[in-house]
């Protein structure tokens, strides 16, 4: 993998994908996200890209972010899209899948019982699906359970 799209809300889905700058660090890579003033913040010196928000209950700005997706997958050509979920992975992980570009979702720590909405729409949509809790993994059939990953 050579080029990687990171792609996650403001707040802890941001700071749970940035925590894996161990791996992504190593890869050109860029990121899409809210432009709240915690994004701004942490991803000053990274290429970045903000998408319409927010989407939470905001259908309008949820379905204006699939065009954006789907010119910037087509303007960057990144090998795979990581999301660590809510409203701004469904249009990335969509397109990326249409376009032929791999996915990975990783489910929130916080998400031991259940599925997050979001995990739950790009379901099928999605190349691997990782959660940190086995008993998650054993209700998402699609889910791959690897520990605690962060």
């Amino acid at each position: 993998m050579s080029k990687i799209a990171l792609v996650a809300s403001n707040g802890g889905h941001l700071f749970q994908l940035y925590s894996l700058k161990d791996f992504w660090g190593t890869k050109d890579h860029f990121w899409v996200s809210f432009p709240g003033e915690d994004a701004k913040f942490l991803l000053a010196d990274e290429k970045k890209y903000w998408a319409n928000y927010p989407t939470n209950r905001n259908l309008k700005n949820l379905m204006k972010n699939f065009p954006l997706a789907f010119r910037i997958l087509k303007a960057e050509k990144p090998d795979a899209v990581m999301s660590t979920g809510a409203g701004i992975a469904v249009p990335f992980l969509v397109a990326a899948k249409l376009l032929g570009i791999k996915t990975l979702y990783l489910e929130s720590i916080t998400r031991y019982e259940e599925l997050s909405m979001s995990a739950k729409i790009v379901y099928f949509f999605t190349d691997k699906l990782l959660v940190q809790w086995q008993e998650l993994a054993a209700k998402a059939r699609k889910a791959e359970f690897r520990g605690r990953i962060i």
